[in-house]
């Protein structure tokens, strides 16, 4: 995952949510949600109509080296214009979550090694700063790659002419109304 998601390179989703793993090295569980003012923010930086609810429900295991592994569910219920008739459709996005966490130090940002199918198979883990972990900045990143980029009513079809054609016989609509002799 990108370090910073949004319309603006750098700025963060405005959600955030921080948990500080368990030095013991115990699992940990919960649920994170997003109030109303924050999912009104969020429908404002992604440009959606409304987000109804935005959800992670998850589970934190430790790993060696201090390294964690989050899954869980995330669940969302928003609403966006349709690009062809701009009318408002309602959708639920539902995504399973698998993402390690590693210590700043431990990630190697140089060039990733290893053949192309390994390197596209497996996100590289995202960074514990601080030694705390922002699930609502994740959770604002996964929703943000679920959305549906070109909404669509059901059943509405986009009806494309390509110029070049219609402007290869400039006057046909005109002959068209001329009155046949």
């Amino acid at each position: 995952m990108a370090p910073e998601t949004g319309p603006e390179a750098g700025v963060k989703p405005p959600f955030s949510r921080i948990l500080t793993p368990d030095d013991t090295g115990s699992a940990r569980q919960g649920r994170i949600e997003a109030n109303a003012v924050e999912r009104a923010k969020l429908a404002e930086f992604y440009k959606l109509d409304d987000i109804a609810a935005l959800s992670l429900d998850y589970r934190l295991d430790p790993l060696p080296s201090g390294c964690y592994r989050l899954t869980g569910e995330l669940k969302a219920e928003l609403t966006q214009l349709c690009v062809v008739t701009v009318e408002p459709i309602a959708e639920t996005v539902r995504e399973d979550v698998s993402v390690e966490f590693w210590p700043a130090h431990l990630i190697d940002r140089s060039e990733p090694r290893g053949n192309a199918d390994e390197i596209l198979d497996s996100d590289p883990p995202e960074p514990i700063v601080g030694g705390r972990i922002d699930l609502g900045h994740l959770t604002a990143e996964i929703f943000a790659s679920a959305i549906n980029p070109y909404p669509r009513k059901e059943g509405v079809e986009f009806d494309w002419r390509d110029p070049q054609e219609a402007s290869s016989k400039p006057f046909a609509a005109l002959a068209k109304l001329k009155p046949k002799l």
